[in-house]
């Protein structure tokens, strides 16, 4: 049998057994062998003996071993028959008479033909004298214990069918996403609020309509219910094209499920999930605008500029900082910046991030520093680098740094100190040249 019908039968059966237990006559399920599969306790107290496993008919001293080929033969499912049989006490070699009620159980019950070991029918033994001392008025008659039970039969497949629409809308309806049954023809069967308010319509037009009217895709539901029940998979996904009862198309996200856990149904359901990827994609729009807006700012600034993770991983850097060290951005990202540091440094930078996360004591952080960078030729040159520490919500740190070039600031400085050592030498130490004239001069001024 197919696993849905496995489930179908597993939920009859079990109410029929729970309906056997609270008999307060013997009570057995055979196989189509005659085979003793189940017993109930006023069984159990009745043959104190194990008989599970034992061919029904042996329990009997007036059967033949044969007699159960004959009785399977006449049972019909629905159509209760009745029995006499005689049970010779070991103790005294009296003769106990019994009744047995049979009835063949209904093909919902029941499995394939061929396999041997499924329930095939339920009997009822009683004491003989029961039936003899009953009234001929009782509304019951002889074969009222099997009536009662044939009756149950086919309340409890009333029921689980009646219960079986009212479950699956349960389940549907408790999914927080847009959520349909729908049967191997396409026909939906039950739709949520959020599936209604997805497609604009009510959950009472979408139950009457076919699932490829607001997912063209799924037209095609049968092959892929075929492709579902060849292999091992039970879930079909793929992103595809919807339509808004007002003609709007919006793209989605479409999971197909094969359901095989609603007992009462005579064909495979599936349940449909639906996910609105428009509103993923407004916020994905969002995030790039604010992503480039990030950027855009970022290369607006004269200096370059990084910014990095606890690890020292490159996740932003602006225009400037690529012209300074000759690198692209692709070259940055998702690079650690040890890459722009000198040979010295690039070896201590992460024991330095280490420390820092260990311990909180700053030594980089809100200081401007002097440092030796590194370009992508392997030049050296002077700069100033600040650091910001951003904290965020999760508890991780983002590292923001601001570097300055200070080589033009270095050959300013150092031409700056030789034009003042210029000045000095030329008004506070006096040239040979001009000591010897002046003492010329003084002679003169001294003989006249």
């Amino acid at each position: 049998p197919s696993p849905t019908g496995v489930a179908d039968k597993t939920a009859l059966l079990n109410k029929l057994v729970v309906f056997m237990q609270r008999s307060a006559d013997a009570a057995f399920l055979l196989d189509a062998e005659g085979t003793i599969i189940f017993r109930n306790k006023a069984a159990q107290l009745m043959f104190l003996t194990n008989v599970n496993q034992m061919n029904f008919c042996s329990l009997f001293s007036s059967t033949r071993g044969d007699c159960w080929d004959s009785l399977a033969r006449n049972l019909q499912a629905g159509d209760p028959s009745s029995h006499d049989v005689t049970v010779i006490d070991e103790k005294d070699g009296s003769a106990l008479g019994f009744r047995v009620s049979l009835v063949k159980l209904s093909p919902e019950m029941m499995g394939d033909e061929d396999t041997n070991n499924d329930v095939f029918a339920c009997a009822y033994v009683t004491p003989a004298h029961d039936h003899e001392n009953a009234s001929s008025s009782s509304r019951r008659g002889p074969l009222g214990k099997v009536d009662s039970m044939d009756r149950c039969i086919h309340k409890i497949t009333e029921d689980v069918s009646d219960h079986y629409e009212g479950h699956m809308k349960d389940v549907v309806e408790a999914c927080g996403d847009p959520m349909f049954s729908v049967f191997e023809d396409g026909t939906i069967g039950t739709a949520n609020g959020y599936g209604a308010h997805m497609f604009g319509y009510s959950q009472e037009e979408l139950s009457e309509m076919n699932i490829s009217s607001i997912c063209p895709v799924v037209r095609d539901i049968q092959k892929i219910a075929q492709c579902m029940n060849g292999s091992a998979m039970k879930h079909h996904e793929q992103k595809t094209t919807a339509l808004h009862k007002s003609g709007r198309s919006f793209n989605v996200d479409m999971c197909l499920s094969l359901n095989n856990s609603f007992a009462g149904s005579e064909e495979p359901v599936y349940f449909a999930h639906f996910k609105d990827l428009s509103t993923f994609e407004d916020h994905e729009t969002e995030l790039e605008h604010k992503d480039n807006l990030c950027q855009a700012m970022c290369n607006a600034s004269f200096d370059p500029m990084f910014s990095i993770d606890q690890t020292g991983t490159i996740l932003v850097v602006n225009d400037a900082a690529c012209a300074m060290f000759g690198y692209s951005r692709e070259e940055f990202i998702n690079k650690n910046i040890s890459m722009i540091c000198n040979e010295k440094d690039s070896q201590s930078h992460d024991k330095y991030m280490e420390r820092y996360l260990r311990t909180g004591k700053r030594r980089v952080i809100g200081i401007k520093r002097p440092l030796v960078a590194r370009r992508k030729d392997g030049s050296e040159f002077h700069i100033e680098l600040g650091v910001s520490e951003v904290n965020l919500p999760d508890g991780k740190k983002v590292f923001c740094g601001y570097v300055r070039d200070r080589t033009q600031e270095r050959l300013d400085k150092q031409m700056i100190r030789r034009r003042d050592a210029v000045i000095k030498d030329e008004f506070f130490t006096p040239k040979k040249e001009d000591v010897r004239g002046a003492m010329k001069r003084n002679l003169e001024r001294a003989t006249q």
